[in-house]
């Protein structure tokens, strides 16, 4: 469109031709429409065109007023043309707000100077429909004999401005309005049913008319039926019927009074319980007054599903129906002679003082009649029974205990009435004896145990026993068959109330727990001591081990002082994971002091000046013969005195030889008997061998006085360590 709009003018400039703007015309310069309008209405044909043929559109430019409807009015294509049409639901035509609407149309082919044109739009007002008569209530009789289709009642009405009229019926009751209908566009009222089966003798109608603007009504028109037909009427029914349960079928359990007008007589029974309603005979009569209910099957009040038949009866003479009727069918119960039986006429009880419900099967079709039992007086020594009068079950009123020699060791036979609530009887019998129950806990005989252990003591040892009694006399059945259990962690107790030691413990540790007494008793079942037997094991040290000899040196003997010690160590504490790793550095510290007390006394010895300070200036006296070389070296006489060469001054630093550097070689004159590997440490022997020295002397250039003063000065007294 835009490039359409781009060539156009550059036509008209290019040929200097003269551009037309579009032309717009309506065909209607003023439309009318009525307040009140809820349809589309088309309003007027609009034609836009150019004469340059370009293409054109057209829009609603302005509406004056812009209120209440000014969204009511739009632009939309009819045909080759466009229109302008009302559109319902979007504002409200009222011409006391608004008369006349200006509405400006443009048109534009987006070159030219649009073109406009305008359209008044007038509101008229519209009238309402009126009833023709006015009246608004009317009274009408019409005869039971019309047939369906036939008329009932003719509305009329009519409208100023020649608007369509259409009707509307409301009927009451309301359950007969699907009987009646009218006429939307011309008010006849007519029936849908013949009038025998409105079974009604008054109708009311209710008519509004509407011209889609304006609803009017409602006319009300009462109409009577003259000799109206009537449903048929139960007067016995809606009630509750209650009847005796009986064996005898076909017996008239109750009657049903039926009236009618007609001579026709029907209905129809329903109930939601199918089986209960079969018990009954409820078939339809005709012409009958009178309808008998009798039973079809033995009527059973124990029969609970069946005792209760809710049912719902509907009268018809063929034309109209009773309202329904709802009628109980319940039987009632009549009392009838109970029996009473035992599963087992013999009943063993525990010992003690107890109460116990016989097995009773009570056969009566009672299902809940109430009972009352007691001993035959005649027949039954009750001492030292009782029995409740409300369930039958019986106690004991003294304490029996069999394992005391004042038992009651044979048995007794109890005779047993049962009346029921209209004084019928039931009578049986039972025997009862007592047993000899699980009725005593074992007990210990001592209250609190007491043992000890070492922290060597091997597992599994046992340490000491405990024991417990129980007072019942029988074995067979495990009333007096004693178990124990009891656990202390390290300690426990076995069934047979052996205290076995399960990992011994450090010395000095107490290891206190409970332990119980259990008998195998299975009537009415195993019991467990009240009270607990309090043990308690002392674990103790381990008893000494001998000690081992004596060491040769000093040295040894530590050592072997420290694995021994290390062994005992290791024989009272098993249970740590360290002890390996304590005894390994035991070891090797061991070795390293006597390796340091070893180079302490073989090369720890210094010369002392007469102030007995180490390393002082003084010329020292040679070292103190080693006690350790053979003889023969220590009587070796001291060799002569060589001319005293000048010092001279060597790279490395003064020191001893062995202490700084090993094997440093300080005096060329060194009279070796073997050379030394100097690649190893130095060992005593090689001291020996190095003559005459045992000790590389010290010198500090710094500190030593001259030859002459040196010759001069007179020796030091030294100390050798």
């Amino acid at each position: 469109m835009a490039c359409f709009v781009v060539q156009a003018v550059l036509l008209c400039l290019l040929f200097q031709t003269v551009c037309l703007s579009p032309t717009i015309w309506t065909y209607d310069k003023i439309a009318y429409i009525k307040e009140g309008t809820n349809v589309n209405t088309d309003l007027s044909v609009i034609n836009c065109s150019d004469p340059d043929t370009n293409p054109t559109s057209t829009y609603l430019k302005t509406i004056v007023p812009t209120t209440p409807c000014s969204g009511c009015f739009n632009i939309y294509k009819c045909g080759t043309l466009e229109c302008l049409q009302y559109r319902a639901g979007k504002g409200t035509l009222d011409r006391s707000q608004a008369a006349s609407y200006l509405v400006t149309l443009s048109c534009t082919d987006t070159i030219e100077t649009a073109a406009t044109d305008v359209v008044e739009i007038v509101v008229l007002s519209n009238g309402p429909p009126e009833f023709v008569p006015g009246a608004l209530n009317i009274s009408k009789t019409i005869p039971s004999s019309l047939t369906a289709g036939g008329l009932i009642y003719q509305v009329s009405a009519k409208d100023i401005d020649n608007d369509a009229i259409t009707y509307k019926l409301k009927v009451t009751p309301a359950s007969a309005a699907s009987h009646y209908v009218i006429d939307q566009k011309t008010g006849a009222i007519t029936s849908k049913i013949d009038m025998m089966a409105e079974c009604l003798d008054f109708l009311t109608f209710e008519v509004t008319i509407s011209d889609g603007q304006h609803d009017v009504g409602p006319m009300v028109i009462d109409v009577e039926i003259t000799n109206p037909n009537t449903a048929p009427v139960a007067a016995n029914l809606d009630t509750l019927i209650q009847f005796n349960e009986v064996d005898a079928t076909k017996t008239t359990l109750y009657t049903m009074l039926l009236t009618d007008d007609k001579s026709t007589v029907k209905y129809n029974v329903t109930s939601s319980n199918a089986d209960g309603l079969l018990q009954y005979s409820l078939s339809a009569c005709t012409a009958c007054t009178a309808k008998a209910i009798t039973n079809l099957l033995p009527l059973d009040y124990e029969n609970t599903p069946l005792r209760v038949t809710d049912t719902t009866v509907q009268l018809t003479d063929g034309y109209c129906s009773s309202p329904p009727y709802n009628a109980r069918l319940q039987i009632m119960d009549v009392n009838e002679k109970p029996n009473v039986t035992l599963t087992s006429n013999i009943i063993q009880i525990c010992e003690g003082k107890q109460e116990f419900l016989p097995p009773y099967i009570i056969s009566e079709q009672d299902t809940y009649d109430t009972r009352r039992w007691s001993f035959d007086p005649l027949t039954t020594n009750m001492d030292p029974f009782s029995i409740d009068p409300n369930t039958g079950s019986i106690r004991t009123l003294i304490d029996y205990d069999v394992d005391k020699p004042a038992a009651m060791t044979s048995p007794k036979t109890l005779n047993i009435i049962m009346v029921d609530k209209g004084d019928l009887t039931a009578t049986t019998s039972v025997t009862v004896s007592f047993l000899d129950c699980n009725d005593n806990a074992p007990l210990f005989k001592s209250s609190f145990y007491t043992g000890s252990a070492t922290a060597c003591s091997a597992p599994g040892s046992k340490l000491l026993s405990i024991t417990a009694t129980d007072k019942d006399l029988t074995s067979t059945t495990g009333n007096n068959v004693i178990y124990y259990e009891g656990s202390g962690g390290s300690v426990t107790v076995n069934a047979a109330g052996d205290v076995i030691l399960n990992e011994p413990m450090p010395a000095g540790t107490v290891v206190t727990f409970n332990a119980y007494a259990y008998d195998r008793g299975q009537v009415p079942g195993p019991l467990r001591s009240v009270n607990p037997a309090v043990i308690s094991i002392n674990f103790t040290p381990c008893p000494p081990t001998p000690s081992p000899a004596p060491a040769v040196t000093a040295v040894t003997a530590a050592a072997t002082t420290v694995a021994t010690t290390a062994a005992v160590s290791s024989t009272s504490k098993k249970s740590d994971s360290n002890l390996a790793w304590i005894i390994l550095a035991a070891l090797l510290g061991t070795l390293f002091l006597g390796l340091l007390g070893f180079l302490l006394w073989r090369y720890g010895a210094r010369c002392l000046d007469a102030c007995g300070k180490v390393n002082c200036d003084k010329q020292c006296c040679r070292p103190r013969p080693n006690r350790l070389l053979t003889p023969e070296i220590e009587r070796r006489p001291p060799l002569q005195k060589q001319p005293e060469q000048p010092a001279e001054k060597e790279a490395d630093p003064v020191g001893p030889g062995f202490l700084f550097g090993f094997w440093k070689e300080r005096y060329p004159d060194d009279d070796f008997k073997h050379l030394p590997d100097r690649k190893r440490l130095p060992t005593p022997g090689d001291m020996e061998a190095h003559y005459p020295h045992t000790l590389d002397p010290v010198e500090d250039p710094l500190s030593s006085p001259s030859p002459a003063a040196a010759a001069g000065a007179p020796k030091k007294n030294c100390i050798v360590m």
